[in-house]
């Protein structure tokens, strides 16, 4: 798994082999077929592993939160962070799986459509213990914001996105917290 990580989140999906991933574990690659059937069976278990970890951090620091700013905050940066504080994961995660396969494709539709309901779920928690309506679907937007910083990352892992973690952060709590605000349905006069 770390050989995986290593140069999936290096020299990328395409230009790894198995022999490249068993050199990397000091492994014979015979040893490799009793764990893993493929490369994709590697890359597969490598990109679980990174979400695992996104989804747990983020739904670690939102559960000590009380208000929708603070979770919005503490999830984003959780998650940012998960993803960020190693390249490799990042570039993993938002480049190497696009387009391997089916599989891999309906995983990360999976991913990304969980943590939109994560985001989801924690302002509907807190919506309805306030008594109020929503006429916005919250999960179709925050599948739009997780689309927006999964941009941003790309942007990030390309170096065209210089901007400090704090002020990113800020920036996506701004739109979430946005996002919510204009998803309330506002009685009318």
């Amino acid at each position: 798994m770390e050989a995986g990580l290593e140069l999936f989140g290096t020299v990328g999906y395409a230009h790894t082999s198995v022999r490249a991933v068993s050199a990397t574990a000091s492994l014979n690659s015979r040893y490799f077929y009793e764990s893993f059937s493929s490369r994709e069976d590697l890359l597969h278990s490598v990109y679980q592993r990174i979400v695992t970890d996104i989804f747990t951090k983020a739904a670690e620091a939102t559960a000590r939160e009380h208000t929708l700013e603070e979770q919005a905050r503490a999830g984003l940066r959780a998650a940012w962070t998960a993803v960020t504080a190693d390249r490799r994961k990042a570039r993993i995660v938002a480049i190497e799986v696009v387009g391997v396969s089916e599989r891999l494709e309906r995983l990360r539709r999976e991913t990304r459509q969980a943590l939109a309901q994560l985001t989801a779920d924690n302002a509907m928690s807190l919506a309805g213990s306030q008594g109020i309506t929503l006429r916005l679907d919250p999960v179709l937007t925050a599948r739009f914001l997780m689309g927006g910083v999964l941009e941003v990352l790309l942007e990030w892992i390309s170096g065209d996105l210089d901007t400090p973690a704090d002020e990113v952060i800020e920036h996506f709590t701004a739109l979430f917290i946005a996002a919510a605000h204009a998803s309330v349905a506002r009685d009318r006069p």
